[in-house]
């Protein structure tokens, strides 16, 4: 778990305003479900607590596969009838991302939106002659 915290610190140290010691117990009783390139270095880190996930991601090569939308949010609103997460206001791409999966805003903080997600929209059939 060291080695997940001092990752996700780093990259992401310089927009939070606590020091690391409130950041480590920020985390206490959360998962994490991490997700590996080929070559075996770490290209997500995805933090759970109950119905409410996180990640970071480990460079710009990394994408959300069918599988990990599955999981998350999917398995966490199977679970608990809803998921939650947080986006930073400034990053406008994964705010209309998440949006575009069905998170709706519930509410807001100095730095970020809050979302919630009750189901994944499904992908409408395509017409087949």
């Amino acid at each position: 778990m060291k080695e997940f915290l001092d990752l996700i610190w780093e990259q992401e140290k310089d927009r939070l305003y606590i020091t690391r010691e409130e950041f480590d117990i920020g985390f206490d009783g959360c998962e994490f479900d991490v997700y590996r390139r080929d070559d075996s270095s770490i290209s997500m880190i995805f933090v759970v607590r109950g119905p409410e996930f996180h990640f970071v991601k480990f460079g710009t090569d990394v994408h959300a596969s069918r599988d990990i939308l599955n999981k998350y949010p999917g398995s966490l609103i199977d679970k608990h009838g809803y998921a939650l997460t947080k986006t930073p206001k400034e990053d406008m791409r994964q705010r209309r991302f998440n949006e575009r999966l069905g998170f709706y805003s519930v509410d807001e903080d100095e730095l970020d939106i809050h979302y919630k997600i009750d189901h994944l929209r499904k992908r409408k059939p395509s017409c087949q002659s």
